[in-house]
């Protein structure tokens, strides 16, 4: 085989891993109808460097041929020595070899070489051992020269094989079609660019696509996920199945995207019709009293936010008037209304706006419902012993009362004689009032004595609503 190296201009080198051997099948060195030149040279000079250590004379072990002179130098040297032993064999009947008796030859034992061994047989028979190196030799002799030829033939082959134009190769061009608009506008492309763009393109290449529908195995679980199966009775026409009503559309066994597809938009189609005429309820939120209702829309949802509004409540603090003049008891006998109304001074709070008057000291109640109703006075004696007088006993009464009519709502708990120096009286009641009726807080001073106003005195006057 000639080089690759080789200068042979005008001709191109070609590398022997571009020719196929076309010959028949070499049974006995492995070569096969097809396998490249280079594998076909390679097995031929195998079994060359074979061939040619087991002709190599320094590999055998003449020792037995009890040669007094050089031994043969090469391989048919050897077998020419062997077959000259063979026939003095023959003539004589007898072989020397050394450590044998004389007259055993040529059925003599011999060291088999290393090549010819077999298993762990390290001995033969003389005889047998030349007629086994005769039958090796002659088999070589024959693969040498059915070599020879097949290499010659190799050689002729190879030569015209390298003399040729090396071929030349460009792939194929297809039509893009729907990829042309990702492929900067081609209608056609190699095949190689047209692979790249299915397969790595970030918007339509395979890949991509896999990660927005998942693996097969994963659209697969989705599929056998579904929830509604033929039997599960269908919204717009209870309780007929899906796989009824749907009969010839809806798949019963879906083992595809396609298959559960379909069953989805049946199913979406089935609730649509079934709400298309569907008028939901009116909801009416009111607010009672003492309740406040936020409304929030966002979109079709209504939320209702529900408060408990605190009731309605007034706390005044109001000074007595400079001087309350004792009360002739043959006047009041007992009726408090004769007393003198305390006028708002000071209002703590007031949640009912305009009901109550400070001018006049008169609430109006604004909303029929339940109130309960409070006071608390205190009158400080400002000179002498105390309120109490021996000869005439005397008292504070102080109440919530109408201011026209004389009703009565509510008095101190109990009307003690005043004996000492500050009188405390305090009266609280809770009552169903109409709305309109009217309040106002009274003192009346039956004891012997004219009450001039002292710093801290006060009287105080609530209304809550409870109800």
């Amino acid at each position: 085989m000639k080089p690759l190296n080789l200068d042979n201009r005008p001709c191109s080198p070609i590398s022997s891993n571009c020719v196929v051997w076309q010959g028949p099948d070499i049974s006995c060195i492995n070569i096969c109808h097809g396998d490249t030149i280079s594998d076909v040279v390679a097995a031929l000079a195998t079994e060359l460097c074979t061939l040619l250590d087991q002709t190599n004379v320094n590999n055998y072990d003449l020792a037995c041929l009890n040669i007094t002179g050089c031994g043969p130098k090469d391989f048919q040297a050897l077998i020419q020595l062997l077959i000259t032993k063979i026939c003095e064999l023959q003539d004589t009947g007898t072989v020397e070899t050394p450590g044998a008796p004389q007259g055993t030859c040529p059925d003599c034992i011999v060291t088999i070489a290393q090549c010819f061994r077999v298993g762990n047989q390290t001995t033969m028979q003389l005889l047998d051992y030349v007629n086994m190196i005769a039958e090796k030799v002659c088999a070589l002799i024959d693969q040498i020269n059915n070599l020879q030829i097949q290499i010659n033939s190799l050689d002729i082959r190879v030569t015209v094989l390298e003399n040729a134009t090396p071929p030349s190769f460009t792939l194929p061009s297809i039509e893009t079609n729907c990829l042309a608009s990702y492929m900067s506008g081609s209608v056609s492309a190699t095949i190689d660019l047209v692979l790249d763009t299915l397969l790595n393109d970030p918007t339509i290449g395979y890949c991509s696509l896999i990660n927005s529908t998942g693996l097969p195995s994963e659209l697969f679980s989705a599929v056998s996920s579904a929830c509604l199966t033929a039997t599960s009775e269908t919204l717009s026409n209870p309780p007929v199945p899906f796989g009824t009503e749907y009969l010839g559309s809806w798949v019963n066994s879906p083992t595809t995207v396609a298959d559960t597809i379909t069953n989805l938009w049946l199913v979406v189609c089935d609730t649509y019709t079934a709400f298309a005429s569907f008028a939901p309820p009116t909801s009416v939120v009111t607010a009672g009293d003492g309740i406040t209702v936020a409304t929030t829309v966002v979109g079709t949802t209504t939320t209702y936010e529900v408060s408990a509004n605190a009731k309605p409540g007034l706390s005044v603090y109001i000074a007595p008037p400079d001087t309350i003049d004792k009360v002739a008891p043959s006047l009041v006998a007992g009726i408090i209304c004769y007393g003198e109304i305390q006028v708002c001074n000071t209002i703590e709070y007031n949640d009912f706006g305009a009901a109550y008057d400070a001018t006049t000291g008169v609430f109006t109640v604004p909303v029929t419902g339940r109130y309960t109703i409070a006071f608390f006075a205190t009158f400080t004696r400002a000179t002498g012993n105390g309120w109490y007088d021996p000869a005439v006993p005397g008292m504070w009464i102080t109440g919530i009362v109408s201011p026209t009519g004389c009703n009565i709502y509510c008095v101190n708990n109990f009307t003690p004689v005043v004996i000492q120096q500050h009188a405390s009286i305090n009266g609280s009641m809770t009552h169903l009032f109409a709305a309109g009726t009217q309040l106002c807080v009274k003192a009346l001073n039956l004891t012997n004595f004219k009450y001039n106003t002292v710093v801290g005195d006060v009287v105080r006057f609530s209304v809550q609503r409870v109800d």
